[in-house]
């Protein structure tokens, strides 16, 4: 239960998860194979430990209640998702494979 009390009570997290896709034209892409189970995981152990969850995320991996998910499927799209949300952040955590070209 998100905000239950836990070693991380009080804290905010913000972590990535998944692998980017960038866009070639309407039906081609570059992307990469992350699963995004990594940043999943860390989001709901944190969560399971007391803290505010916010995943920004490619997937469309469930999401326990209470962790704010922000679907993006970019590198600038996860750029921007996560810029608007590092500062009210006490912890960030880059779980996602971002592509390397756009």
């Amino acid at each position: 239960d998100q905000g239950a009390a836990g070693p991380f009570a009080g804290v905010s997290v913000l972590v990535t998860a998944g692998g980017t896709r960038e866009p070639i034209d309407p039906v081609r892409f570059i992307g990469n194979r992350s699963s995004g189970k990594q940043g999943h995981a860390i989001a709901e152990e944190a969560a399971a430990r007391g803290a505010r969850v916010t995943l920004v995320t490619t997937t469309t991996l469930a999401v326990p209640p209470g962790i704010e998910r922000v679907p993006v499927a970019t590198a600038q799209e996860l750029h921007d998702a996560v810029m608007a949300r590092a500062d009210h952040a006490d912890v960030v955590v880059m779980a996602a494979a971002v592509a390397d070209f756009t």
